[in-house]
């Protein structure tokens, strides 16, 4: 009888460990975790530097060789030419991934359209800023689009000397670009969390990464108000969304269900999360095939 019971309880055990990983897994620590990257984040790191339309001397060598060439040292990385960057930024306008795909309703990102030439690609957005006092830096913030959270983001800067519009200015203060840890200001959106916050909506899906369907869920309004209402604070819903991506960047075929209990404001909640993502539009896949997507939310 001893024996059958353990026989028993080593069938069941195997049973448990051998259910499908949607069934076992968490929502909530999903939600805790990164979103897809939108690169592979393999091989040597490209650089596209990216300017403002008003940065002085944006299109002359003067400006762009000292600020490209400092990044590249620091960076062990090479940096892409003005040009790559203007194509890439005209593809997206034109909502394109490439001159041979037809237009998206909802344009690709730069760092996507960059990333499928670049599998490590970085985009880095200069600027510069001044204080009350009128004391000017220069500022080059870097996204490593294929790291993980806690190296995805680095702020170079250095103080400008001179008039800040002078293109000479800029040239010597970007030869004195040093690394300053992350933006104050860098966004967070897909990064990793160590609590959810309270009226915050954080999707992961694990779809392609670079169809970035986490921003657009997560910024899309429709979303925040589908939040159980009436609920105490530290209260986070979970839900999980399976769909399916068409070649036209809608969604189809989506069925959103609540984690764990049956609170019949979940119910409501997992109708309304599946109305706001069928009304959506998204990227359109870059292949042009419809794309099975599972997708955690919490809210």
């Amino acid at each position: 009888m001893q024996r059958l019971a353990v026989s028993y309880g080593l069938t069941t055990l195997t049973a448990l460990l051998a259910a499908s990983p949607a069934a076992r897994a968490d929502v909530f620590g999903v939600c805790k975790g990164e979103s897809k990257h939108v690169v592979e984040g393999t091989g040597q790191l490209s650089i596209a530097v990216v300017y403002p339309d008003d940065f002085p001397g944006r299109t002359t060598r003067t400006v762009l060789f000292p600020i490209g060439e400092q990044l590249a040292i620091a960076e062990h990385a090479k940096v892409l030419l003005g040009a790559d960057v203007d194509a890439a930024l005209k593809l997206v306008g034109d909502r394109r991934w490439s001159d041979a795909t037809d237009a998206c309703t909802s344009a690709p990102g730069l760092a996507a359209v960059l990333g499928q030439k670049h599998p490590n690609l970085s985009t880095a957005h200069a600027a510069i800023a001044c204080d009350d006092k009128g004391a000017c830096e220069l500022h080059v913030d870097l996204e490593r689009h294929g790291r993980a959270t806690a190296e995805r983001w680095v702020r170079y800067s250095a103080p400008l000397v001179g008039a800040r519009a002078r293109p000479d200015v800029i040239a010597a203060a970007a030869h004195k670009l040093v690394a300053r840890g992350a933006p104050p200001d860098a966004p967070t959106a897909g990064l990793a969390v160590a609590q959810l916050i309270d009226g915050t909506v954080t999707t992961r899906s694990d779809a392609d990464g670079a169809l970035e369907l986490d921003h657009a869920m997560e910024a899309n309004p429709a979303f925040a108000a589908c939040g159980p209402k009436g609920r105490k604070p530290h209260d986070t819903r979970g839900y999980w969304a399976t769909w399916k991506l068409n070649a036209r960047g809608t969604a189809m075929e989506v069925q959103v269900s609540p984690f764990g209990g049956r609170d019949p404001l979940d119910e409501a909640a997992a109708r309304c999360l599946k109305t706001a993502l069928q009304q959506m539009q998204l990227t359109c896949p870059r292949d042009g095939k419809v794309a099975e997507v599972k997708t955690a939310i919490c809210l």
